[in-house]
């Protein structure tokens, strides 16, 4: 043992190198009179190359720097300044406070190089990535018409076959026939259903917002989908009495296509089960928990709420907490066109600066709440 080393000074960590950021303290001129071991450490240097200097021979443009955080009171990214042109300068985040009992100025700052040198990686693969996405939803959206046209002329020709137009069927004719017109319908609409949700993922979704009856509109969808809810013998209500205003300045092909699409959803997932649609305007509390634009206002009369109820579906509890992460593969199959309709509803709805949720319960059913705002 070397009793020697008992007896070498102590190396004693003062209360500014217990911080977890590098420290500065200056004059009010800007004269550095300590630093922390952080700030050694950053600039390489010992104590006495630091102390005593100016701030602005440490960090690019410090006084103005120093100054505008003081008045903006929020963190700033920062160079550092090289000892010599062989150096790099570092990327530093810098936030600022001052003590004006003591005429002091803190100043805490932390190396972000390498953070900012991973972004940038990251950064150049989400780039990529986003290329190929683009291109695959171009060449998705491309194809889709020969795919759907070929599908249609399937279904077409079978219900022609089955309607007679080719002489009397076998039973087993018949039988297949049935089963051919009804898988090319259900694919033809889970592919329409895919190719839209490519659309809106494109952001080639063109919005002409124009004025337009909103309860004219909702008599009319209610009109063509009224012998398939007969056919199918749904138990379906349709309310909108509490809605007060009827115009509406959002793209009327859209809001359109949003309903239809709540419509298909009642038809192909009720079976002599009950269907609901309600339409009014949200309460003002809604508008405040829900943390909407209206804030400003809160006139509810500005948005239309939509409560839509289908006994005949359920979701499971991970359905729900994923219900709108559109790729998500969970442990319960459901038709391809469920999932994209409801992912579609969700772009167009928040492109609306809308939004909408799910509430899916055993004895209950599902309910889809949305709220789109008039204009």
């Amino acid at each position: 043992m070397n009793l020697l080393n008992c007896f070498k000074a102590q190396k004693i960590q003062t209360g500014l190198d217990m911080l977890p950021d590098g420290v500065f303290v200056l004059e009010q001129d800007g004269k550095i009179i300590d630093v922390n071991a952080k700030i050694l450490k950053i600039y390489k240097a010992k104590k006495f190359d630091i102390i005593g200097h100016y701030f602005s021979d440490f960090v690019e443009n410090g006084t103005a720097v120093l100054n505008d955080i003081l008045q903006d009171d929020c963190a700033r990214q920062v160079k550092s300044i090289p000892k010599s042109k062989k150096e790099k300068s570092a990327l530093l985040e810098m936030t600022v406070s001052r003590n004006t009992e003591f005429d002091r100025v803190y100043v805490c700052i932390r190396d972000v190089t390498a953070y900012k040198r991973e972004q940038k990686v990251i950064n150049e693969r989400y780039e990529v990535a986003q290329k190929i996405i683009t291109e695959k939803n171009d060449f998705l959206l491309d194809s889709s018409g020969a795919v759907l046209s070929s599908l249609t002329t399937i279904s077409g020709f079978s219900r022609a076959l089955l309607d007679g137009i080719g002489g009397a069927l076998s039973e087993k004719q018949e039988k297949y026939l049935k089963i051919i017109n009804t898988n090319s319908k259900d694919l033809n609409y889970d592919l329409e259903k895919l190719f839209a949700l490519f659309k809106t993922e494109s952001k080639k979704v063109q919005y002409q917002n124009k004025p337009f009856d909103l309860i004219s509109l909702i008599k009319s969808i209610e009109r063509v989908y009224k012998k398939d809810i007969e056919d199918k013998k749904i138990i379906f209500t349709l309310d909108y009495s509490e809605l007060t205003q009827r115009d509406c300045f959002l793209d009327c092909e859209i809001v359109e296509y949003i309903l239809r699409s709540i419509m298909d959803i009642f038809v192909r997932f009720s079976n002599l089960g009950k269907c609901s649609l309600n339409i009014g305007h949200p309460p003002v509390d809604f508008l405040k928990t829900r943390d909407f634009e209206a804030n400003d206002s809160l006139d509810s009369q500005k948005y239309v709420l939509f409560e839509a109820k289908i006994t005949d579906l359920v979701f499971s509890e991970d359905e729900l907490n994923n219900i709108f992460d559109t790729y998500y593969k969970g442990s319960v199959k459901r038709p391809i066109g469920l999932k994209a309709t409801l992912n579609i509803l969700k772009n167009y709805i928040t492109d609306f600066r809308g939004d909408i949720w799910v509430y899916s319960k055993q004895s209950f059913g599902t309910m889809l709440t949305f709220v789109l705002p008039l204009r």
